[in-house]
Formats: structure tokens, C-alpha cells, sequence
């Protein structure tokens, strides 16, 4: 719902547009020798200017909130005060480092668990340098990561190896899943599943398990997740079986 406080700062907002597309119309008219030719055009596009700021306006403030969210959990984790998290963020390079990203990272995003999982992150990142510097990985690999990719990559912790029915018959036992077999298996991401796969795999949150050599050629990649992949489920919150052997 559009509260009264909301509809008055887009007041306000338009009426600095107008003041601003005005001046402009203005100013482009006289610099061009255009009269009301380019008056008019510029006065056209202030209907979509106004939306173009607004939007705007809104998108930051969702990622401020975005922002604020992950500085308070962090701090919550820690049990210090929002001061004492500054100055455990600006007490070296690593950590400095790690706040800016993690900051980027959860304006980004649109998932709560993401940004609480970012704030987990940060809270153990500051705790000592060599854990901001583990940190740093960490972050760097969620700052890619969306629901989808999140989605594949706790299916493929749940379910380390495709059933027997996914299989193909008088194959020796597989080492992880191939793309088409998990294609079959989770088709709502079937679309853009290579994609996925790609930015798991860059981030080391899968591997591939290395796949058959047929005669003359070497079978397709079977994926696995890795020790940082499940560490990047836990931190979302997920609870995961012991991985297997393999």
C-alpha cells in the first residue's frame, strides 16, 4: 500500500523533475538553435524520467534495508553494538575488504536467506585475519549465487548420485551426476541449467567427478559438490546429511 508519506515524497520528487527537465528543455533550445522542436521532445520525456527516479529511488532504498539487515545480524552474531562492528571492519585490509563485498553482496540480492547468510559470513570473517581471508572466498562465491543456483546445489547434496532409473544400463557406478540426468530431474531449471552449472562449478562449489573414457573419446562431465559447497548450504541454513565416500 501507497502511504500518504510515500505519495508526498513523489511529490516532492516530481516537482524537482519538473524544475530540472524544465531547465533543460530550456537550456537545450537555446544551445541548439532548436526553438520548440527540442522543448517539446525533452518536456515528452519527463512522464518516463519521473519513473525512471522513482524506481530508482525505491530500488536503493530496498537495498539500503538489504544493507542495514545484514550489518544488524552480523553484529547480533558478534554481540557487539553497530560502532564496535565498524571498528572490528576497519581494523585491517581483510576485513575492510570483506565488509565492502559482503555490503555489495546483499544489496544485490532479493532472498532473505541470502543476506542472513551474508551476515553470518561477516560475522565470522571479523572475528580473526585469517578468517576474514577464508571469508573472502566465501563471499565471493554467494555474491553469484541466486535461489536457482542455491536450488541445484542442495539437490545435489541431498542426492549425491542419480537413482538407478537415471542410469545408464551396464554402466559402472557413477561418480556424481551427469548434466542431462540432472536436467530430467529437477526440469524447472532444465532451461538454463548449463548456466547454473558454470557458476558453481568457477566458484568450486562443485566438481567434476571426471567422466567415462569411452573408446576414442572421454564421456560428459558428472558433478559433485564440494566441501565449500555444503559450507555455503549450511551458512544458508540448510541441513545436510553427512556426504558420502567418493
Amino acid at each position: 500500500m501507497v502511504t500518504s508519506r510515500d505519495r508526498l515524497s513523489e511529490a516532492v520528487a516530481d516537482a524537482r523533475l519538473d524544475v530540472v527537465t524544465g531547465a533543460a528543455a530550456v537550456t537545450g533550445s537555446l544551445a541548439l538553435g532548436a526553438g520548440p522542436l527540442v522543448a517539446t521532445a525533452v518536456g515528452a520525456s519527463a512522464p518516463a524520467l519521473k519513473l525512471l527516479c522513482r524506481i530508482g529511488n525505491r530500488a536503493l532504498d530496498r537495498r539500503q534495508d538489504r544493507q542495514i539487515q545484514a550489518l544488524e545480524q552480523a553484529a547480533r552474531i558478534l554481540d557487539v553494538d553497530l560502532d564496535a562492528l565498524e571498528v572490528l571492519g576497519a581494523s585491517d585490509a581483510d576485513r575492510l575488504e570483506l565488509l565492502a563485498r559482503v555490503l555489495e553482496a546483499a544489496a544485490r540480492t532479493p532472498l532473505d536467506e541470502k543476506v542472513t547468510a551474508l551476515s553470518r559470513v561477516l560475522a565470522e570473517g571479523l572475528r580473526d585475519e585469517d578468517s576474514a581471508r577464508e571469508a573472502l572466498v566465501i563471499v565471493a562465491a554467494m555474491a553469484d549465487i541466486e535461489a536457482a543456483h542455491a536450488f541445484v546445489l542442495q539437490y545435489l547434496a541431498m542426492t549425491p548420485l542419480p537413482p538407478e532409473e537415471r542410469r545408464m544400463p551396464n554402466h559402472p557406478e557413477p561418480r556424481g551426476w551427469e548434466a542431462s540426468q540432472l536436467a530430467a530431474a529437477i526440469p524447472e531449471v532444465a532451461e538454463i541449467l548449463d548456466g547454473l552449472l558454470a557458476v558453481l562449478s568457477g566458484h568450486g562449489l562443485i566438481r567434476d567427478q571426471g567422466g567415462l573414457v569411452y573408446p576414442g573419446s572421454v564421456g560428459p562431465a558428472v558433478w559433485r559438490v564440494t566441501a565449500l559447497g555444503r559450507r555455503c548450504l549450511l551458512l544458508f541454513g540448510e541441513d545436510l546429511p553427512e556426504p558420502a565416500d567418493g
